[in-house]
């Protein structure tokens, strides 16, 4: 497809170089072409001219449709007339009528095809009003037939100046200059903005036939090569010009675009310049004692009419204006009336100006209270500055939504969702108020709901993520502690029984913990306590868990014993994940020591490994590394990404997996440099790996560097020369927590470079309309251990299905990670999960290892399901 703009401008040098070879044309041909001699060389110059013009702007007009096309077919055709007309009159052949040869008639006629073309133009103006385009086009004609009469008609036109048989010529080349520019300046005063331009190229092609029109008149008054030559050059360039005109409306703007009516400076010129040219021209006949005959004062009062008309058109248009606006304006109140949403608008200090009916009811405004309250003063006292600024600080012409509270006597207050923009040039904003009372009532119950365990009602594991990524202040310790002997629960009394000795247990713990702590369930049989304060004072609190939860348990009329086993970690900041999975380490060496007990995770390898190796150095060496988990279509089974995942091959303490990587990165403040790393390292890998493979990468919580990450991710992919598409940053929650509050508008930034965005871990915190609210995700991830607690597998794919529905709702992606069982693949296929990766694919490759694998996929694919869902790709 052609560019507009290049169209624009690039065929500008065949014009050049036409106009260039007409013009030395004509430079050799006038001298010899003289009056009354055949062949008349010029005429045949500028008939080829005419000629080009024709199939030049015939093969532009292509590139038009429909009525776009017909002014300009209009315009070629007229050169072509005009192509004929010139090679009549330069052999001298088809006759005469009288003494104007028919050549010279068919010149005529061409000429009238800029007018045609411009009534055209006109009357594709919306609400085109054909009477009045009549009157301006009749009082621009009226002035310049006044002008070209006193100044050239009259003088010519005296007895005894030329030959009465060449009159009717003269009248008729003077004439025509103003009949065409009147007409063609107020056809074209006001057009669409797609033909602004190619009509501005047709008045000035209109204008110089005018003055080839006058050339020629005045070649019959005083015969003489100079005016020949003028005349035909003033010809080669309205040619020309008409080919440009073509061109320009080739060239035109988009559709939604060049329907709008704009006024067009060309045609307002030549309507002031002919209306105020006649008292010119009227003063310069009084001082230059030329003679003013009868003629020319009836084309004066004729003039006079067409203003008074004009006049009376122009009131009675400003009458419908007027009663349009007033009908619009009660239009328009009756909506405002009747919208069950309110309006108002307020100045720059907060005063309502105006408010509609509802507004004032959402407001809380009593009839015949002040109409124009501050609104800050009708608000709880705790959102007033808060919305002060929001309000008073917004940028540009929209804003953000504001949320705001209303006191309601006896009642909770309402709760009014804002949105806003400001009235260009007044300083006053527009509100549009929505009561949002019941809605954000049910998104806080449905965040509860997310974040709490339904049976015990403590908080959940996505609670305690969100708990460990916020700041702290001081040290937090983590215990994860399981039930020893609870599946004997289960399975001698049922699950109730069960379900009600879970309750003890959170209940017990409850009354364990000081009221800054956290205690949630992860599920099933396991817990966790967030703990505020040092190592020892959580040492003491895992003793006291071991303890209370070691003592019988009463559940109806039968007693249970079951202990529990604690695994003790201290939580880094931004390191909830790391913080997690070295509570469970711990856990599982209680476990291991006889159950009933508790461990301390002591095995610090982010601090050995930090205190004893330069990280900047890895990175140089190559220590820092890529390892790739496979991503396979969920109806194929067939390798469809790599899920990237840097490691630190230590000398000493072997291979240190992503989230201890970060944990080092951070304490030696080479996290700047990790990020550009993994992101560079990442997509020159797979570029080289395959030209279709799409990648993941992950950002780490805490640690992303926001400022930076559009323009790495922008160099990485121009350096590995890698499709935006085939890139996919993942975050989590946890991640949009506890970064800066500048990554949400920096992945926003490197989402419009055609780079994909996903969340990871969901189905862990909020719901996904929330988080689509905040970024494009195009791509969920979700960990299949954290929905199979239990190990109920029909609840796991109970609980996929759902968030896979309601994820192909919002045209996301659904990738099911870490699974763990062939059976468990198999069924989430059947579901019609778009991909899956886990155990059972492969897993933790080196680059040269994926390499191998995509020489040889085998290993990758997994036996296709017997009838294909029809998603079937990782889009």
């Amino acid at each position: 497809m052609s560019d507009p703009a290049r169209s624009d401008r690039a065929p500008l040098s065949p014009l050049l170089l036409a106009l260039l070879l007409t013009l030395a044309g004509i430079a050799v041909t006038v001298p010899f072409s003289p009056a009354g001699a055949l062949p008349r060389w010029d005429d045949l110059v500028l008939a080829a001219a005419g000629v080009w013009a024709a199939a030049h702007g015939r093969r532009l007009t292509r590139r038009l449709q429909g009525r776009d096309r017909l002014p300009w077919l209009v315009l070629s055709g007229s050169a072509l007339l005009f192509g004929v007309a010139g090679l009549l009159s330069g052999f001298g052949i088809g006759g005469s009528i009288g003494p104007v040869g028919i050549g010279e008639c068919l010149v005529l006629v061409a000429a009238l095809g800029p007018t045609v073309s411009a009534a055209l133009i006109g009357g594709r103006v919306r609400g085109t009003r054909w009477p009045v385009l009549v009157v301006d086009g009749a009082m621009v004609t009226v002035a310049l037939v006044i002008v070209a009469d006193v100044l050239v008609l009259s003088p010519a036109l005296t007895p005894g100046a030329i030959s009465p048989g060449l009159q009717p010529l003269v009248l008729a080349y003077g004439i025509y200059p103003a009949v065409a520019v009147g007409l063609v300046g107020a056809l074209c005063t006001v057009s669409t903005a797609g033909v602004r331009r190619p009509a501005t190229a047709m008045i000035v092609m209109t204008g110089l036939l005018g003055v080839a029109a006058s050339c020629l008149a005045l070649q019959v008054l005083r015969p003489g090569g100079l005016w020949s030559a003028a005349g035909d050059v003033a010809i080669a360039g309205a040619l020309v010009v008409g080919v440009r005109a073509v061109q320009l409306a080739a060239a035109a703007p988009a559709a939604d675009e060049r329907d709008t009516p704009v006024v067009n400076t060309a045609g307002v010129a030549v309507d002031v310049l002919a209306l105020g040219g006649v008292p010119v021209t009227l003063v310069l006949a009084l001082l230059l004692d030329l003679p003013i005959g009868t003629g020319e004062i009836s084309c004066t009062a004729a003039l006079i009419g067409l203003l008074l008309l004009r006049l009376v058109l122009r009131i009675r248009d400003s009458g419908r204006i007027q009663a349009d606006l007033v009908r619009s304006e009660e239009d328009f109140r009756g909506l405002v009336e009747a919208s069950s949403d309110g309006l108002a608008i307020i100045d720059t200090d907060l005063r309502l100006e105006f408010t509609s009916p509802a507004a004032r009811t959402l407001l809380g405004l009593l009839p015949g209270s002040d109409r124009h309250p501050v609104l800050l003063d009708l608000l709880v006292e705790e959102d007033r500055e808060r919305v002060r600024a929001e309000l008073t600080c917004a940028a540009g012409p929209v804003a953000q939504a504001v949320h705001l509270r209303v006191p309601v006597p006896g009642a909770e207050p309402r709760e009014l969702e804002v949105t806003h923009h400001e009235r260009p040039g007044s300083g006053r904003r527009v509100l549009h108020l929505r009561d949002a009372t019941t809605r954000r009532r049910r998104e806080r119950e449905l965040e509860r709901m997310a974040f709490t365990d339904h049976l015990t009602r403590l908080p959940n594991r996505a609670m305690l993520f969100r708990e460990m990524a916020a700041p702290a202040t001081g040290d937090r310790s983590l215990l994860v502690l399981d039930l020893d002997g609870f599946k004997a629960v289960n399975d001698s009394a049922g699950h109730e029984s069960g379900d009600l000795l879970l309750v003890e247990v959170a209940r017990r713990l409850g009354g364990l913990v000081r009221a800054d702590d956290l205690v949630a369930r992860l599920g099933g049989d396991e817990f966790a306590v967030l703990l505020a304060g040092a190592e020892d004072a959580a040492v003491e609190a895992a003793q006291r868990v071991v303890d209370v939860l070691a003592r019988p348990y009463r559940v109806g009329d039968r007693t249970f014993g079951v202990g529990a086993s604690v695994g003790l970690c201290r939580v880094h900041p931004g390191g909830g994940q790391l913080a997690f999975r070295q509570a469970d380490t711990a856990l599982r060496a209680a476990k291991q020591a006889g159950k009933g007990c508790w461990r301390v995770h002591t095995e610090d390898r982010v601090a050995q490994a930090a205190a004893t190796s330069s990280l900047a150095t890895a990175l140089a060496d190559g220590d820092v590394q890529l390892r790739f988990d496979t991503i396979a279509n969920g109806d194929t089974g067939i390798l469809a990404a790599l899920h990237a995942q840097p490691v630190w091959v230590h000398p000493e303490l072997g291979v240190l997996p992503a989230a201890e990587l970060w944990a080092a990165a951070e304490r030696q403040g080479q996290t700047a440099a990790l990020q550009r790393w993994l992101i560079t390292r990442a997509c020159a890998d797979a570029a080289e790996l395959d030209d279709q493979l799409l990648v993941a990468v992950d950002l780490p919580a805490g640690l992303v560097h926001a400022d930076e990450l559009p323009g790495e991710v922008a160099t990485a992919l121009a350096a590995a020369g890698l499709a935006p598409p085939r890139l996919t940053l993942f975050v989590t929650e946890e991640v949009l927590q506890t970064s800066s509050a500048a990554l949400i508008p920096a992945l926003h930034a490197v989402h419009r470079t055609g780079v994909r965005l996903g969340l990871d871990d969901y189905g862990m915190g909020s719901t996904l309309w929330s988080q689509l609210a905040r970024l494009p995700l195009e791509v969920v991830m979700v960990d299949v251990r954290t929905l199979s607690a239990g190990g109920e597998r029909d609840r796991t794919l109970e609980l996929l299905g759902a968030i896979g529905r309601s994820a192909r709702g919002f045209e996301v992606s659904t990738v099911a990670k870490e699974i763990g069982s062939p059976q468990l693949l198999h069924d989430l296929r059947v579901q019609g999960v778009v991909a899956v990766s886990g155990p059972v694919l492969p897993s933790g490759l080196t680059a040269a290892q994926a390499a191998a694998l995509l020489r040889h996929p085998s290993s990758a694919v997994v036996a296709p399901l017997p009838a294909p869902r029809p998603r079937a790709e990782v889009s």
